[in-house]
């Protein structure tokens, strides 16, 4: 059973992780820079990568402690390489290169997105059945993919602007709630009512893959401030947990029908959603009703691995080990991934 070394560096979350066997997870530790961003109301690439430069020497200790476990005993090292911004990728894929040359260890460069889904495997619960369907909702991607394999991901279709996190973001700004909103959406949504906005659902029924938040959120923005989307916030506090779980529910109906409808299409049995909106309550308890209705089997990762983490980077490293897809110490990060 192959011990892979993780190491997650996309965004704004430094993360090292050893899993064995691409599912028992041995040890992870995350250090995020949400907070720091808080002020700023969204992610700022430079600081981003500097966190990530002073974080990790004491990330990869800190795991291999808790794991109880030297780097003697680690069979490869999996990095994140791709996509995400350039800065914090580079510093991750640095990191890996050092430990892999000096341990003459395999080097796995794993793609982000791919990973997301990867995250189903992780933990005890049952063994994914391939092919599958997989969308990836997170504040940077909403795309389905048709997956043969753990990694190997056929696009199907996605948004054409704004992802669904950023959607729930932006409905956050609009509603002055604070970043990251999607976890402040999900919260207040729970006690609002989901009828009291009427809100648009892109391309629901159109048959296609895509997906679209732009014009909910814009509609969103027009109802509670005004035609011209600059009127002072006037809703009450229970006005503003309507808003949350009217807009949250655009966002579950849209995904989970899309999902339903993409899978039937592809005549796959199997469905998984991987990425931060994963983790939304609204959006699990849907999925698991419409699967289980549908005779889908649904895989969702536990919520602390639906966030950026590097146990999920060392999940598909793990696969592409066992599969020869290893790396050389040139690898080079890229910001919008490999194809």
């Amino acid at each position: 059973m192959a011990v892979i070394l993780g190491i997650e560096s996309s965004c704004d979350e430094s993360a090292a992780a050893l899993v064995e066997d691409s599912r028992r997870v041995l040890a992870e530790v995350v250090a995020s820079q949400a907070d720091d961003f808080a002020a700023w109301g969204g992610v700022v690439p430079e600081i981003a990568a500097r966190g990530h430069i002073l974080a990790f020497p004491g990330l990869v200790d800190q795991v291999l402690r808790s794991a109880g476990i030297g780097l003697d005993q680690v069979d490869a090292v999996a990095v994140c390489a791709w996509p995400g911004l350039i800065g914090s990728l580079l510093t991750g894929v640095t990191c890996a290169k050092v430990i892999a040359a000096r341990r003459r260890l395999p080097l796995i460069a794993v793609d982000h997105i791919q990973a997301h889904l990867a995250a189903i495997h992780l933990g005890a619960g049952p063994v994914p059945q391939y092919p599958l369907v997989g969308l990836v909702a997170s504040g940077g991607h909403s795309h389905f993919y048709r997956c043969p394999a753990p990694g190997a991901g056929e696009l199907l279709g996605g948004t054409i602007d704004d992802a669904a996190g950023e959607a729930f973001d932006k409905c956050a700004a609009i509603l002055g709630l604070g970043y990251p909103g999607g976890p402040l959406v999900d919260r207040l949504a729970a006690t609002g009512d989901p009828k009291a906005f009427a809100l648009p659902r892109s391309f629901l029924n159109d048959g296609s893959a895509r997906l679209s938040f732009a014009g909910l959120k814009t509609s969103l923005l027009y109802q509670v401030r005004g035609p011209t989307g600059r009127d002072p916030l006037t809703l009450s506090e229970a006005g503003i947990r309507d808003a949350c779980a009217s807009f949250q529910a655009a966002v579950v109906d849209v995904l989970a029908g899309k999902l339903l409808a993409v899978a039937r299409q592809q005549n796959v049995r199997t469905v998984a959603v991987g990425g931060g909106v994963a983790c939304n309550r609204g959006l699990r308890t849907r999925l698991a009703t419409a699967c289980a209705a549908a005779g889908l089997a649904l895989h969702l990762p536990e919520p602390k691995h639906c966030g950026d983490n590097a146990a999920m980077i060392a999940a598909l490293g793990g696969h592409q080990l066992a599969t020869g897809q290893t790396a050389g110490l040139d690898l080079a990060p890229r910001p919008t991934g490999r194809r």
